[in-house]
C-alpha cells in the first residue's frame, strides 16, 4: 500500500514538472524575447525544477562559433555535474549545464534535456524571426530603391509584357502599371524597330546570349516618339528554364535629338569646309605617329595625293616634307602637341608630281569642359604663288636698290661735275664781264659807233646772265652735297625787300606791271642777307615773268607766329594743281612756261627752297590757275641751322 502511494507521489511530481515545462514552452512562445532573456528564463526554470546550486546557459553564433548569450544563475564557477548540448539541425549551438551538490537524478536529467530542446527551439524560432525580419527589411529597401531609381526598371514576361514596373519606367512609356502589365511592348514600339527588338529578345530566350543592349523607339501614351536606351537580362529558374527578363530603360530622346543636330551641323560644316580652297584637317593632340583623323578632299587638288595614300602610312606627312624644312616642322609640331599650344608656320611640301608647294599651316587645340586637350584642328593654305611673288618682289627690290644706287652715284658725279665746271666757268666769265665793263666805261671806246657799243653791251649782258647761271649751279651742287654756306647776321628784312623791289622796278615798268611792297613792324631775325635777298629776287623775278601786262605783284612782310612771313603775290597765269608738287624740283618747268617760251632753267625755286630751309624756315605756295600765285617765306625769329 505504501509502495503504491510513493509511486503516485512520483507520478504527480513528474506530471507537475511536465506541466511546468509546457508552461515554460508557452511562456517563451508567447513573448518576443531576445536570446539573453530566453537564456536567463531557461536557466531560472532549470534551477527551480532541479533544485541545482548553479545553472549555466551558453548560446553560440552558428557561423562564427562565438557566444551570443551566456547566463549563469546561482553559484558562479561551480563545476557542472550535467551538461546537455543545444542542437539545431544536427549542429551544436550551445549548452545547458547545472551543478548540484546533492547529485543529479534521472528526473533532473530528463528535465534538463527537455529544457535544452525547448531552448534550442526558441533559438531556432528567434533565428527564423530575425531572418524574416532581415528579409522584410531587404525587400523594403529593394522596393524603395526599385521605385526611386531614376532608371526605368521592369520585369518582362516571355510574351513581352512589363508585369512589374517602377515609376521611372511608367514615366518613360507614359503608361500606367496596369496597361504595361496587360499589353505587350511590341504594341507600342515604332514599327520600323519591331523586327530588331523581336530578333534580340528571341535570341536571348533561345540561349544565344544572356543579355543585350539596344536603343529603340516607343510611342508614348500621347503619341510622341520616345527614344529609349534599354538593357535586358534573362531570368531563369533553378533548372535553367527561362522565366522572363529584367529590363532597364533610360529616356535618351534629348540626347538623340542633340546627336542628330550635331550630325546635321557637322554635315553642313563639312560641306562648307570641303568647298574652301584649302586643306582642313583634324588630328589628335598626341598622335605624332598616327595619321590625321580627317583630311579634307582638297588635299588631292592641292598636293595630288588621294585619301588612301595620305592615310596608308602614319609617317606620310613627315616623309613628304621638304628635306630642308622637315626637322623644323617636326620639332614645332612635337612641341605644340606636348604643350597643347596653337601653331602657325610655313613650310614646303613635295606634291605628287614633284612640285614644291608652299603651305601656310595654322592649327589650334580644342579642349573639353575641364580644359584638357581633345584634338587639334587646323587648315593649310597653298601660298606658293604668294611666296613666288615675294621672291619676285625681293629680286625686283634688289634690282631697284642697285639701280637707285647707280642713280645716286650718277647724281653725285653730276653734282661734282656741275660744281667743277661751274667753278671753272666762273673765273673766265668774271674776267670777261670785268673787261667788258671797263670797255663800256672807257673814254676812248665811248667814241665808237653806236652799233659797236651795242655789241659790247650784248657781251656784258650775256656774260652777266651766264655768271648768274653758274652761281645757281654752284648753289645747287652745294645744297645737294649738304654744305651750303651761310653768313649769319641780324637781318633787315624791310631793307632786303626794298632793295629787291627797287632792282626789279625797271623790268616791271617796261612790262606794264604794278610792283608794290608793304611791311609791318617785324621781330628780329638772323640770317644770311645775300641769300635771303637772292630768294626775294627769285620770287619777284618769277612773278614778273608769269604776270601779263596790267597785272600786279605785291610784296608784303608781317609777323607770323613766332617769326616773320614774307609774301610775294601776283595776278599772273597761276599754276596747275597737278604741277604744284613738282614746282620745287630741280630743273622742273611748267607746261605753260614751255608753251610760252618763258626764259629760265628751273633752278630758282629749288635754290630758294634750299636757302629758306637752311635758315630753319619754310617756303610754300598757294596758286589758282588763271587767277594768280602767292609764295610764302616763313623765317623763324631764332634761327636753327640745318646746313
Amino acid at each position: 500500500m505504501a509502495h503504491r502511494a510513493a509511486d503516485r507521489d512520483l507520478v504527480e511530481v513528474q506530471n507537475a514538472r511536465l506541466s511546468r515545462l509546457i508552461e515554460i514552452r508557452g511562456e517563451i512562445a508567447a513573448a518576443d524575447f531576445g536570446l539573453d532573456d530566453v537564456a536567463r528564463l531557461v536557466a531560472d526554470r532549470a534551477q527551480e525544477l532541479t533544485g541545482s546550486d548553479s545553472t549555466t546557459v551558453s548560446i553560440l553564433d552558428e557561423d562564427e562559433d562565438e557566444p551570443v548569450a551566456y547566463v549563469v544563475v546561482g553559484e558562479a564557477g561551480a563545476t557542472a555535474d550535467l551538461c546537455v548540448p543545444l542542437l539545431r539541425r544536427g549542429k551544436e549551438i550551445g549548452s545547458l549545464s547545472l551543478a548540484k551538490e546533492a547529485g543529479v537524478t534521472d528526473d533532473d536529467r530528463r528535465t534538463v534535456e527537455l529544457l535544452a530542446i525547448i531552448l534550442a527551439a526558441a533559438v531556432s524560432d528567434a533565428a527564423e524571426r530575425e531572418a524574416r525580419r532581415d528579409q522584410r527589411e531587404a525587400l523594403g529597401r529593394f522596393e524603395t530603391i526599385f521605385e526611386a531609381s531614376p532608371i526605368g526598371i521592369g520585369l518582362l514576361s516571355l510574351d513581352g509584357r512589363l508585369e512589374s514596373t517602377n515609376s521611372a519606367m511608367r514615366d518613360i512609356t507614359g503608361r500606367s502599371a496596369e496597361e504595361l502589365a496587360r499589353r505587350s511592348t511590341i504594341g507600342y514600339t515604332v514599327p520600323e524597330d519591331v523586327d530588331g527588338v523581336v530578333r534580340l529578345f528571341t535570341g536571348m530566350v533561345e540561349g544565344q546570349y544572356d543579355s543585350y543592349r539596344h536603343e529603340m523607339r516607343l510611342y508614348a501614351d500621347d503619341g510622341e516618339v520616345v527614344w529609349v536606351d534599354t538593357a535586358t537580362a534573362l531570368l531563369r529558374d533553378a533548372d535553367g528554364t527561362p522565366l522572363g527578363a529584367v529590363a532597364m530603360a533610360q529616356n535618351v530622346t534629348k540626347r538623340r535629338a542633340a546627336e542628330e543636330q550635331s550630325r546635321e551641323s557637322e554635315a553642313r560644316y563639312r560641306t562648307l569646309v570641303e568647298q574652301l580652297p584649302l586643306i582642313t584637317y583634324i588630328d589628335l593632340p598626341y598622335s605624332s605617329d598616327e595619321a590625321a583623323d580627317y583630311v579634307s578632299p582638297q588635299v588631292e587638288d592641292i598636293l595630288g595625293y588621294s585619301h588612301e595614300e595620305w592615310n596608308a602610312n602614319p609617317s606620310f606627312f613627315n616623309d613628304h616634307l621638304h628635306p630642308e624644312d622637315r626637322d623644323r616642322v617636326t620639332k614645332a609640331h612635337r612641341a605644340a602637341r606636348l604643350n597643347a599650344e596653337s601653331l602657325e608656320l610655313e613650310y614646303r611640301f613635295i606634291a605628287a608630281d614633284g612640285r614644291i608647294v608652299w603651305l601656310k599651316d595654322s592649327n589650334r587645340v580644342v579642349r573639353d569642359v575641364t580644359g584638357n586637350p581633345r584634338y587639334t584642328q587646323g587648315f593649310a593654305v597653298d601660298v606658293t604663288a604668294q611666296k613666288q611673288a615675294e621672291l619676285d618682289r625681293e629680286a625686283l627690290l634688289t634690282r631697284v636698290q642697285q639701280q637707285n644706287e647707280r642713280l645716286r652715284n650718277l647724281d653725285r658725279m653730276k653734282d661734282e661735275f656741275i660744281a667743277l665746271v661751274s667753278h671753272e666757268l666762273r673765273t673766265p666769265l668774271t674776267s670777261i664781264r670785268g673787261y667788258s665793263e671797263l670797255l663800256l666805261h672807257d673814254v676812248v671806246f665811248a667814241e665808237l659807233p653806236e652799233a659797236q657799243l651795242s655789241w659790247l653791251e650784248v657781251i656784258d649782258r650775256n656774260a652777266e646772265r651766264l655768271l648768274r647761271l653758274v652761281e645757281d649751279l654752284l648753289i645747287t651742287a652745294q645744297t645737294s652735297a649738304g654744305n651750303l654756306a651761310l653768313e649769319l647776321a641780324e637781318l633787315d628784312v624791310v631793307a632786303i625787300i626794298a632793295q629787291a623791289v627797287q632792282s626789279s622796278t625797271p623790268v616791271a615798268t617796261a612790262r606794264g606791271i604794278s610792283l608794290n611792297y608793304s611791311t609791318e613792324p617785324l621781330p628780329a631775325a638772323d640770317g644770311d642777307r645775300i641769300r635771303i635777298g637772292q630768294v626775294i629776287d627769285n620770287l619777284v623775278s618769277n612773278a614778273l615773268k608769269f604776270t601779263p601786262a596790267g597785272g600786279t605783284v605785291d610784296v608784303r612782310a608781317y609777323p607770323h607766329g613766332p617769326g616773320v612771313r614774307i609774301e610775294v603775290a601776283d595776278t599772273g597765269m597761276g599754276i596747275a594743281d597737278s604741277e604744284q608738287a613738282q614746282l620745287f624740283d630741280r630743273f622742273f618747268r611748267t607746261a605753260r612756261a614751255h608753251e610760252e617760251v618763258i626764259p629760265g632753267v628751273g633752278l630758282g625755286l629749288s635754290i630758294s627752297k634750299a636757302i629758306v630751309e637752311a635758315h630753319g624756315g619754310q617756303l610754300s605756295l598757294r596758286s589758282v590757275e588763271g587767277v594768280g600765285t602767292t609764295f610764302f617765306v616763313d623765317l623763324p625769329a631764332v634761327v636753327k641751322l640745318t646746313a
